[in-house]
């Protein structure tokens, strides 16, 4: 998942947000609460805090 520098793979980065686009839409999220989402699932994936500088906003982008 994380490469030595703690950055996601373009492939996982993908499967992490087309991943976090079933969630919301199963869960019926508001987008007000999506950026937490977001970052709940990439602290899951990978077991560290959103370290990568706009990952979040790149995941939640419509």
């Amino acid at each position: 998942m994380l490469d030595h520098t703690h950055r996601l793979s373009a492939f996982d980065s993908h499967v992490l947000r087309d991943a976090f686009k079933a969630s919301v839409a199963e869960l019926g999220l508001p987008e007000t609460r999506w950026a937490e989402h977001a970052a709940a699932m990439l602290r899951d994936l990978t077991d560290h805090a959103p370290l990568e500088s706009g990952i979040i906003e790149w995941i939640i982008r419509k």
